[in-house]
Parts: structure tokens; C-alpha cells; sequence
């Protein structure tokens, strides 16, 4: 079934949304304002989904795709749209999901544009095998079948080198690759992560168990490379789920962390812990954080889900006091020891879940939360309320949780001054987004 569709907007997942006799109409790599004909591939109850067959009208922002896999590959979503014009996409998009889901009509600010491509400081991929050839890729989109990927263009040059590298010495060495659908085989992933400005990488093999052979691969890298990798890690995963890293790792050499820096602090971090994606969006995100919490020398702030330390490191020389709160055992330690290695006297690190360990806490002036992708607890509302920070900073790469936790904070006596947008993820729908709340 092949119908003509208008597509009104961009929608969270990155698909556009048209409307045909009342059935609204998902379709990707769409744009709005376009005019299509679209093949109607699956039909659900309350919508359908469909794929592009004809662009009767374009959007003068269309642009040809860099990457000769885009519309295979689950990597990107945006890169039929130019740059500036994917800032504006995800702009509309957080107002759409701050109106539909809370009824809130704040506009956000126009997210300041950052380098778009080769900019990944961490990455994740896939080893398959197909007719006894060994590849290296992502997943297709919403798919478990891995696409073999050359060069991917939001990677780091040198990532890819690596990657290219590896794919050779599998093939020559015929190693033994994890069978997804059978539950066979051996080596699973390559796990990439590197420091922007240090220059650092960490490199990690994980497989079902330990293959003494991939010891030999960092012998056949360029001296340039070899100069660059810190460390090199076998990760032990024998379980068939989707989780990449357990904590199960095994040194071939060197360290299990890198170091980076950012407004003249440095920071440890494991190969476990998590770094924000962009390093540039990163230096404008803490820009931002620093000047809308109006740090005073009497300030008692806390710094909830607060990683490897970064946000209660770089408030350190501004505030009289700030505690970081952090569930995660290795993002604890690293911040531990970066608040050591930084000379950061005032601060102070807990090791929990927020909603377990905030009973303990009064007499705080202001509250950064950057929590993960599923948001706050109810309990942290609880605590926020009784609290009564004079300002929140709301920190979240999900819209969608972003504007239900908005609306639960609204509801205990605070407004909003301003929402702002940080492109961490150029070429994919994904945003960062930043609220400040002021108590009423």
C-alpha cells in the first residue's frame, strides 16, 4: 500500500510524523514540510509505519548522507539533514515532548553548534562472521544483525584505523566469533575509549572467555597507534544479554582507566565509568553549569548521579562545600581519586543510590542532578521537596523522562528559568538538555 503523506514534525526516535485519514504515519529519514509517497510496511492499532518511495517535495534542507550505509546502519539518524538545520530538529523536538507529556510550553534555547563529526570519545561494535569472512560493525536499526561498517564518520579517524586493523587480524588468525543465535563462539565486541585532550585510549576485546591469540593484534598496529593506547583489556562476558562490559576484566597490559582534562582539572576514568560522548558539548555543558548555579562562597551544593566526579570538581574553587552522590562503585572510586589528584579540599563523595542516602542531608543551598536515562525516583522528589534548594540544575539525554521529572519538580514550588540544549549526539535525534529551577 503506497500513500501520499505530508509529514507535520520530527518526533522522539527521529521519525517523522505524518497524518492519512485520521492514522498518524511514522516515517524515517523524513523531514518536515516534505511530500511523499510512502509504503505502508506495518499497521498497528493507533498508527502505522512506513517507508519513504517517492519525495514529491523536499526539504531545502535535505542533504546527501556522508556515509554510504546511513539508512542500514543504526548509528545515525540525521544525516540526510544539514547540520544546522538537525539543531532546530531537536530543539522542536524537546518542546514536543515538554508539551505532550507535561503540558509545559517553555521554549528551550537554540543549542549552540559543535563539531558533527568523527567526534565519539567512546564506541561500541560488533564482531559477526558470514561465510567464513569475520566483520566488524553496529546493529541495523532496531535489528540484532550487524552491519559491516568501513569508516564510520561520527567515529574518531583513529578509531577506525584500530577497527580496521582488527578485522584483518581476525580474518588472517581465523578466530572464533560469538554466534548470537546459537549461543557458540567466543569474541563478542570491540570496545573503544579515548581522552580528547590527552590524547589517551584504552582498548578492550570482549569475549565468552579469554583468547591468548588476541594478545599478539597490538603487535601489528603503527607505531602511532601503539604510542596512544594506554591500555589493553580482555572482558570476560559469557552471559547472551545485550550488556557489553561485565566486571570481569583482564589486563594484556598497561592501565584500566585514561586520564582526560577539562577546565584545567584532570580526571581519572575506569573503563567502566561513564564520560560524556562529545568533548566540546562537554566544555560548553560545564560552561553553563557553572554560571547558572551563581556559585557563592557559602554555598552548600550537592551533585547527585555525580559520575567520576567532573561537575562537583570544577564548582570546587567556588562553593564552600559540595557533595557528589554515585551508585556506581567505579565512577566512586575515579572521583575519589580525581578529587585528590585535584586538590579539591571542600568536596566530599558517597557511595549509593540517591533515593537511599538523601535522609541524611539538610541545609543544602543548591542541587545538581544528572541522573540516567529512566530520571529520578519519586524518593528524590520526596527529598527535594523537604529540602527546598533555592536552585536546581536538571541535567538529561532523555526528553522524554526530562520533562515527566520537570513537571513532578514544578508541582513542589519551583518555575523555570531556563531550559537549554547541548548537542552531545550530532547525526542522531539524541539531545542534552539542562533545566534550572528556582524556588517559588
Amino acid at each position: 500500500m503506497v500513500i501520499e503523506l505530508k509529514i507535520d514534525k520530527i518526533i522522539f526516535g527521529g521519525f517523522g510524523l505524518g497524518n492519512y485519514q485520521k492514522m498518524k504515519v511514522f516515517v524515517p529519514y523524513s523531514l518536515p514540510e516534505e511530500k511523499l509517497l510512502v509504503k505502508v510496511k506495518e499497521k498497528k492499532k493507533h498508527y502505522w509505519l512506513g517507508e519513504i518511495s517517492q519525495i514529491l517535495e523536499s526539504s531545502p534542507f535535505r542533504t546527501e548522507p556522508k556515509c554510504p550505509i546511513f539508512k542500514i546502519c543504526g548509528g545515525c539518524d540525521f544525516q540526510h539533514a544539514e547540520y544546522i538545520y538537525q539543531l532546530i530538529l531537536k530543539k522542536l523536538l524537546v518542546s514536543d515532548c515538554l508539551q505532550h507529556l507535561s503540558n509545559i510550553f517553555f521554549p528551550p534555547k537554540n543549542p549552540l553548534p559543535v563539531n558533527p563529526w568523527h567526534y565519539r570519545n567512546k564506541v561500541q561494535m560488533m564482531f559477526n562472521r558470514n561465510n567464513n569472512r569475520i566483520y566488524i560493525g553496529y546493529y541495523q536499526k532496531n535489528t540484532h544483525k550487524v552491519v559491516e561498517v568501513s569508516d564510520c564518520f561520527i567515529n574518531p579517524v583513529i578509531f577506525n584505523e584500530i577497527k580496521n586493523y582488527l578485522n584483518q587480524f581476525l580474518n588472517n588468525n581465523n578466530l572464533e566469533i560469538y554466534d548470537e543465535n546459537k549461543k557458540t563462539g567466543n569474541l563478542r565486541f570491540l570496545v573503544l575509549r579515548q581522552a580528547n585532550k590527552l590524547k589517551e585510549i584504552l582498548l578492550i576485546i570482549v569475549g565468552r572467555f579469554y583468547e591468548k591469540k588476541i594478545d599478539k593484534f597490538y603487535d601489528i598496529l603503527p607505531t602511532e597507534i601503539k604510542e596512544r593506547i594506554v591500555g589493553f583489556l580482555f572482558n570476560i562476558n559469557p552471559f547472551p544479554k545485550n550488556r557489553v562490559l561485565t566486571n570481569n576484566f583482564l589486563s594484556i597490559f598497561g592501565r584500566n582507566y585514561y586520564f582526560e582534562e577539562l577546565f584545567n582539572k584532570k580526571f581519572r576514568i575506569s573503563v567502566n565509568s561513564f564520560f560524556q560522548n562529545h568533548y566540546e558539548a562537554t566544555q560548553l555543558l560545564i560552561k553553563r553549569i557553572i554560571e547558572l548555579i551563581e556559585p557563592q562562597e557559602t554555598d552548600r551544593i550537592l551533585d547527585l548521579y555525580s559520575g567520576v566526579g567532573v561537575f562537583s570538581i570544577v564548582l570546587s574553587p567556588y562553593v564552600k562545600e559540595i557533595t557528589g552522590i554515585e551508585s556506581e562503585k567505579s565512577a566512586y572510586n575515579d572521583a575519589i581519586f580525581n578529587k585528590l589528584i585535584n586538590n579539591c579540599f571542600n568536596v566530599s563523595f558517597q557511595l549509593g543510590k540517591c533515593e537511599e542516602v538523601l535522609d541524611s542531608f539538610d541545609n543544602i543551598d543548591k542541587i545538581i542532578l544528572d541522573p540516567p536515562r529512566k530520571g529520578i525516583d519519586e524518593k528524590v522528589i520526596f527529598h527535594l521537596k523537604r529540602i527546598k534548594p533555592k536552585i536546581i540544575l536538571y541535567i538529561s539525554c532523555n526528553p522524554a523522562t526530562f520533562s515527566r521529572d520537570l513537571k513532578r519538580i514544578l508541582e513542589i514550588g519551583y518555575e523555570i528559568e531556563t531550559i537549554e540544549l547541548f548537542d552531545m549526539f550530532p547525526q542522531t535525534y539524541h539531545i542534552e538538555v539542562l533545566g534550572k529551577l528556582v524556588k517559588k
